[in-house]
């Protein structure tokens, strides 16, 4: 829609096929019947014109474009520097925005599922469930597991002997050893 200026007063063509016109998308007898309200319409003459002229501007940028030498390294130093400046990857608080992102989005996925979203809810809580009991049992074994290192300790330093000493320290050697290697073997570095 174009409009123009008139004695005070606006005139607003509701034709939309300019852009039709210039990119030569309209059929022959389409064409014609623009040609002819062009010759009639100040407001569709006036755009066709600017269209026409905003064109040509365009091309004539494109033109000199070419006569613009970029560096040999552009493009090198664009992603350097898109890499250096890149701000979301080096925040502390990234975790807890990438948590409250997706539960966002799991809270808008369960009003978007509608009825279903109850039987979505209960295989959450389910998997929920079975992710908790297996991390309890892994806290219970580990914590099993140095009540027994304390009291073997606890027995074997309270007799005061060399001997009791010697085993203390290859147990407690030992005991680093297996974390140690259990830590290289899930691809985590021990520190």
């Amino acid at each position: 829609m174009y409009q123009v200026e008139k004695n005070d007063s606006k005139h607003i063509c509701p034709n939309d096929d300019i852009a039709a016109y210039v990119d030569g998308e309209l059929s022959a007898e389409a064409e014609t019947a623009f040609e002819r309200h062009i010759s009639e319409c100040e407001a569709c003459a006036r755009g066709l014109l600017d269209q026409r002229q905003f064109l040509a501007a365009l091309t004539a940028s494109f033109d000199d474009a070419s006569s613009i030498q970029m560096p040999a390294d552009f493009t090198k130093r664009v992603v350097s520097n898109a890499e250096s400046t890149v701000a979301g990857v080096r925040r502390p608080n990234e975790l807890l925005t990438a948590v409250c992102i997706t539960a966002a989005l799991f809270s808008f996925s369960l009003f978007a599922f509608g009825g279903e979203a109850f039987a979505i809810a209960i295989t959450v809580e389910a998997l929920g469930e079975r992710v908790l009991a297996l991390g309890l049992f892994v806290l219970r074994m580990a914590g099993g597991l140095a009540f027994a290192i304390a009291v073997i300790s606890r027995s074997l330093v309270s007799s005061f002997e060399p001997a009791g000493l010697i085993l203390l320290v290859t147990m407690l050697f030992a005991a680093v050893f297996v974390f140690y290697s259990s830590g290289r073997l899930t691809g985590r570095r021990g520190t």
